[in-house]
């Protein structure tokens, strides 16, 4: 927007940026992908007494614990 100035092109603010390497690219996808296949799952798990739609008393008594 401002100028020239790409991206990996060098230095910002006095510090050099180097680029990532494939294997660093590829390993923080997957654990991203990891991180948020492990919310969902949770969400399907937990989801009704997080939301306080579960109206089992003994659930909701274990969770105030």
């Amino acid at each position: 927007m401002a100028g020239g100035h790409g991206y990996g092109n060098g230095t910002y603010k006095g510090v050099h940026l180097h680029q990532p390497k494939r294997w660093h690219t590829i390993t923080g996808k997957g654990m991203c992908a990891m991180m948020w296949f492990w919310i969902l799952y949770r969400a399907k798990q937990d989801g009704p007494v997080v939301l306080g739609t579960d109206m089992n008393m003994e659930t909701n008594i274990r969770c105030q614990r």
